[in-house]
């Protein structure tokens, strides 16, 4: 088991234990890169506190907040509505739980009427939230949770299209470093990483439509098409957050393995500039920046410091 999975182990177990002795934090902020495990783990959590079978989706004392309409927000009026919810008694045990998707979607207004409830919920209330962007909540959000890290290793898909597409870019990256091959031929790799982009897209897409295509197939009754829209918006959001993360490793692996097949010293200089150029494309997806244009500007800077001295 690699670090980041042993240590979100340990986590979970932490709040299990927790939650049996009865010592479990009211409000706890699940964060990580991989949305899509937040979200898994969070309905794990939700489950145990709520005690139902492990294949219930739903249930009467537990209550979604999610991002709605074309912005993708958490508005202040879909914020009360979950407050008078979590005010009224339980309709099975003791317990009921909020679990706030994508919070960091949450506008300043729907923030601070929901500090009261974050600070001081009803009896036997658990509040729920996760985000791949805890700095982008108020400081008073953050400072009224227990916030868990919870990282999960990228498994490799089991996807032919994907894993042909990771041994092309690997070949780009030999190419691209390669400041001989290049100067013999500038124009090659700048369209081999045009191509890249392109099946890059193509791959989150069809991925992204495979993950709502079996999600859609399981969603709770009363939900608006505006909501349903904003979940499918976040899908996509969430299948590309992932194949980004899975970049970002399989970029260390590649360059690793580089090293030692050429019998050189680890260019740490420039992977890490390559890295932090990765992450700032993803930032500025975060903020809608055009997917292409996010993407171009990741490919053309890592050329740039590949070809370098």
């Amino acid at each position: 088991m690699n670090d980041s999975s042993g240590r979100t182990k340990r986590n979970l177990e932490a709040l299990e234990s927790d939650l049996s002795s009865n010592r479990l934090h009211h409000a706890l902020l699940l964060q990580g890169k991989n949305f899509s495990a937040l979200e898994k783990y969070a309905m794990q959590l939700s489950r145990k506190i709520l005690e139902t079978k492990e294949e219930t989706q739903e249930h009467p004392d537990l209550f979604h907040l999610r991002p709605s309409g074309k912005a993708r927000l958490i508005t202040v009026e879909s914020t009360r509505d979950l407050i008078s919810n979590l005010n009224r008694s339980s309709s099975q045990g003791e317990n009921k739980v909020a679990l706030l998707h994508e919070i960091d979607r949450m506008r300043r207004e729907a923030a601070n009427a929901f500090l009261k409830t974050l600070e001081e919920p009803p009896q036997g209330t658990f509040i729920l939230m996760v985000t791949t962007r805890p700095y982008s909540l108020l400081p008073t959000i953050r400072s009224r949770c227990l916030q868990v890290r919870l990282e999960e290793k990228f498994e490799e898909l089991e996807d032919e299209e994907w894993k042909s597409w990771l041994n092309s870019y690997k070949d780009w990256i030999e190419l691209a470093s390669d400041r001989e091959a290049v100067r013999q031929d500038i124009a090659a790799p700048i369209f081999i990483a045009n191509g890249l982009i392109l099946s890059f897209r193509s791959i989150i897409a069809r991925k992204a439509d495979e993950v709502w295509a079996h999600r859609k197939q399981s969603l709770p009754e009363g939900i608006d098409e505006k909501e349903i829209d904003a979940m499918e918006v976040g899908v996509r959001k969430g299948t590309r957050a992932t194949l980004l993360a899975a970049l970002e490793e399989r970029t260390r692996d590649f360059a690793i393995s580089l090293a030692v097949k050429r019998g050189q010293e680890l260019p740490g200089r420039k992977l890490a500039q390559v890295i932090q150029a990765l992450e700032k494309a993803t930032r500025l997806l975060e903020v809608n920046l055009k997917e292409e244009t996010a993407l171009e500007y990741f490919w053309l800077s890592s050329l740039r410091t590949w070809t370098a001295k």
